[in-house]
């Protein structure tokens, strides 16, 4: 089975650090421009992506406000990394919010220190404000086994983890047929919700290469995608919706 959703990921509109020079050509088109943001959000929606992994940025909320203002039903995952979590649950719970998820290196830092009881008793005060608790790994092939023995594993509803082709962003170096059945067996193991995101490696990977290969991953329930130009969103989300189940 191959995935059923596509969620707008938005790590352009907050100038993550791993799109290189790239990163700094969106700090000029989007910094204390929440219309330009909103832009791409409402043709995002147009090509049916109804759900926003949203973080805790002045102007990304302030574009999701107008694009919500435009007539566009938004349904929110809110992404904490736990330093203002208060804060963040109360931004978010403005929104059509289902779920609130732990930031992968907040995850991942608290699997490596053997602090899983820390993540368990965050996840259960998301839980506690009438959130579906989620989290994040970064290193799915090393992690999954450890979360699936955790003490957390029925803690949370949804996890999200990167898949490419290239192992971009993964702990392998390239997803090849062995690896690509380890992660199936892997993803088997979780009765989740999953998400996939980093799927176009940050753009090395165009959309139709891309999902050619996402198709054959099985377990998938949704993908999260980046775009940064409303061309590029029109152009990704048709590719991509020929792929959805």
């Amino acid at each position: 089975m191959t995935f059923n959703e596509i969620i707008l990921g938005t790590s352009p509109f907050i100038f993550a650090p791993q799109f290189g020079h790239r990163t700094r050509l969106y700090e000029l088109d989007f910094e204390k421009q929440p219309e330009n943001i909103a832009e791409i959000l409402d043709k995002s929606y147009e090509m049916g992506v109804k759900k926003i992994l949203l973080n805790n940025s002045k102007d990304l909320l302030d574009a999701l406000d107008l694009s919500v203002k435009h007539g566009n039903d938004w349904t929110v995952i809110g992404k904490t990394t736990t330093d203002n979590l208060e804060d963040d649950l109360n931004k978010y719970g403005k929104y059509d919010t289902t779920a609130i998820m732990l930031d992968g290196f907040f995850v991942d830092n608290n699997i490596e220190q053997g602090k899983c009881d820390v993540i368990r008793n965050i996840l259960n005060s998301i839980e506690d404000e009438g959130f579906s608790p989620a989290i994040e790994t970064r290193t799915p092939f090393k992690n999954i086994p450890i979360i699936t023995e955790s003490l957390f594993i029925d803690d949370f509803n949804e996890i999200m983890l990167p898949l490419n082709y290239y192992g971009y962003m993964m702990d392998c170096n390239f997803l090849n047929n062995e690896n690509k059945e380890k992660i199936n067996n892997l993803l088997s193991s979780l009765d989740k919700k999953i998400i996939a995101n980093r799927t176009l490696a940050t753009g090395i990977l165009q959309p139709k290469e891309a999902y050619q290969f996402i198709s054959g991953v099985e377990y998938l329930d949704s993908v999260c995608v980046g775009v940064a130009k409303v061309s590029e969103a029109e152009e990704t989300f048709n590719i991509i919706n020929e792929y959805k189940s």
